[in-house]
């Protein structure tokens, strides 16, 4: 190859290797940087055969990429250049085996033409460098202070991408009836992406909020703490699909890479990994073999069994039992149409289990036996299916299964291990944490979900519940304060109540959960009955406590019924009823909640402390808590 020199000059074209800038005429042209990368090789082993191979490796080092993008990009310098003075074009086409660069070509050393001018004398010299050293340093100190300094090109090095966000791609149909087609793209290019271990994605939940608004790229980065966001749309028109992207740099708002993609929708699953693989590559992060091989593993599907997946998927999040069997249906015809649809049959495990654990647990027993299956056949058609081992951990956290927390805390890892960028693993791994005693644990993997789901309400409620249990009722409280009211509500105002008690405010306390108890039906797992019972322990109203007891009894089966227990225990231990407080403790703990740190520190259970009972039952709790310490702590 030849020696690469600073600047290239042909036709009306101008190409500084150092600046990285391509001029026409004097004015930039445009040009994103792989685009400008490929056009420098050409350039460089101009009148040479580049097979196409060399020139993906050479564009692209790192990263594994198709064909496809070798041919856009090319495509686009075809129609960046135009033809040469004496027609023709500069790209020529080897078929089937390369491209050539055919231009004739001048190599520029310094600015000048390569024809040496008279050197200056030293002195002469030393003045002529001293004096243009002055106007340019004094030239980019104007253009800093007066902020201009970033936006000029070639001047800038963009920072290491670290962490970004896949904004909501729109909808270009002019339907919004198709807006779920827009938004199951996104979360399919979010999750692509997510399965990157050294990159930061935020969660498509995140990003929903900034749908259709025209906030600047800038703020919305700043926002979501990202160094960069991903722009673009989606148009399906018949069986075909198209993809724009484009790669934005948060800090200068530059444009870094755009490219568009066309498929047909039955290869929607290859074009959204190919998409994905391109930023990967553009950002220049490392992928492990692992994780190259689960960005180019893709499959086809019926275009029919996907529309049905995708909405679903647009409506399966909201918790009402209207568009929870909606949501099943759908799934359950999908899966119908594409037996091999690996991830409807996981999406499909998910909504059973929402289901049965939060809307209807008396029909556990029809759907649990539906949803194994659904994530058996899941993982026998991908077994590298982050989805399928999040809806395993969601199905044997059940009472049912008497929450076996280990196997639960293991499927939850197999799926950070395939989706780093996983909230909702993260977010389980939080609440399995906090429910063990793990509780310096649960707020870590808490924090990590609010990174990449910084408006998820899920993550701030497990951080709410890992500081209640730690005894840090103040920061507990207000955290359950900033908790969307929506998000598990019975749950969330008990918490809040309990936090109230805590900290002395028996009236606050009260009078929250009497405006909540007026609609006891929406009291899921009777906790903000049980912390009733617990109020009126603690002031010596005992009928009204017992009262609210036998309510709380009614509602065994819900999966947050645990709470619920645990209140009622302490309502005995208030009324110093110990036979009847520890039976209630070790309910607490057989359904899910056997929290030692909990049991250790609350104030409440000071009453019956030294019955010997209760010190046995506390002894076992610590052995129990000691050996997760053991193994499942990270």
């Amino acid at each position: 190859m030849m020696e690469p020199k600073s600047i290239y000059e042909f036709g009306r074209f101008r190409l500084d290797r150092e600046a990285r800038l391509l001029l026409s005429n004097g004015k930039t042209v445009p040009l994103t940087r792989k685009v400008l990368d490929l056009l420098l090789v050409l350039v460089e082993n101009r009148g040479q055969l580049l097979a196409k191979d060399d020139l993906m490796k050479a564009v692209w080092p790192d990263t594994f990429v198709e064909e496809g993008n070798l041919t856009s990009n090319i495509s686009i310098l075809r129609k960046e250049l135009g033809a040469p003075p004496g027609g023709g074009e500069y790209i020529e086409t080897i078929p089937k085996r390369g491209y050539r660069f055919v231009g004739v070509v001048t190599e520029v050393q310094n600015g000048s033409s390569s024809a040496a001018a008279p050197a200056p004398k030293p002195a002469v010299r030393s003045r002529v460098l001293l004096a243009a050293s002055g106007i340019v340093l004094g030239s980019l100190l104007v253009l800093y202070l007066t902020g201009w300094f970033p936006k000029l090109p070639g001047l800038y090095a963009p920072t290491r991408i670290e962490a970004l966000a896949v904004l909501p791609l729109e909808n270009l149909s002019g339907d919004r009836a198709q807006d779920y087609f827009a938004d199951g793209m996104t979360e399919a290019l979010t999750t692509d992406l997510g399965k990157v271990g050294s990159l930061q994605v935020i969660s498509r939940s995140a990003v929903m909020r900034y749908k259709g608004t025209r906030k600047p790229v800038a703020e919305i980065a700043k926002e979501l703490k990202v160094d960069a966001v991903v722009e673009g749309s989606v148009l399906r028109s018949g069986d075909r699909v198209r993809i724009t992207a484009h790669l934005v740099h948060s800090a200068t708002n530059r444009q870094l890479w755009t490219e568009s993609y066309e498929r047909d929708v039955r290869d929607i699953v290859g074009l959204q990994s190919e998409v994905a693989r391109s930023i990967a590559g553009e950002v220049r992060v490392k992928l492990t073999p692992q994780e190259r091989a689960r960005l180019t593993k893709a499959g086809t599907v019926n275009p029919e069994a996907y529309d049905h997946y995708l909405r679903a998927k647009f409506i399966a999040g909201r918790l009402n039992k209207a568009d929870n069997e909606t949501a099943i249906e759908r799934l359950e015809r999908a899966v119908a149409i594409d037996p091999t649809f690996a991830g409807a049959h996981a999406a499909l495990a998910r909504t059973y289990a929402d289901r049965f654990f939060y809307l209807a647990p008396e029909e556990q027993k029809q759907l649990e036996v539906k949803a194994y299956a659904a994530v058996e056949k899941a993982l026998s058609i991908d077994s590298d299916l982050a989805e399928a081992y999040l809806a395993r951990a969601r199905l044997l956290w059940t009472p049912a299964n008497h929450f076996p927390h280990e196997r639960t805390i293991q499927e939850f890892r197999r799926a950070l291990a395939l989706n780093p960028n996983s909230e909702e693993a993260h977010t389980g791994l939080a609440r399995g944490y906090s429910h063990i005693g793990l509780l310096d644990e649960a707020l870590q993997e808490a924090r990590k979900a609010s990174a990449i789901s910084p408006s998820d309400a899920f993550p701030l409620f497990y951080t709410a519940v890992a500081l209640v249990f730690q005894g840090k009722y103040k920061q507990a409280l207000d955290v359950w304060l900033s908790v969307p009211r929506e998000v598990l509500p019975s749950v969330v105002e008990a918490n809040t109540a309990y936090s109230l008690f805590q900290l002395g405010r028996e009236g606050d306390a009260r009078n929250r959960l009497e405006e909540f108890s007026s609609h006891p039906s929406e009291d899921t797992g009777g906790v903000v009955a049980g912390m009733q019972a617990l109020v009126f322990a603690a002031t010596g109203a005992e009928r009204n406590a017992e009262e609210r007891i036998e309510r709380v009894a009614q509602q065994r089966g819900f999966g947050q019924f645990h709470h619920a227990a645990y209140f009622v225990a302490c309502a005995y231990a208030r009324m110093n009823k110990p036979d009847l407080a520890i039976r209630w403790l070790q309910e607490t703990a057989d359904t899910g909640l056997p929290c030692y740190p909990l049991f250790e520190r609350d104030a409440n259970l000071n009453p019956i402390r030294k019955d010997p009972r209760f010190s046995v039952f506390l002894a076992r709790m610590k052995e129990q808590w000691q050996h997760y310490k053991t193994t499942l702590a990270p």
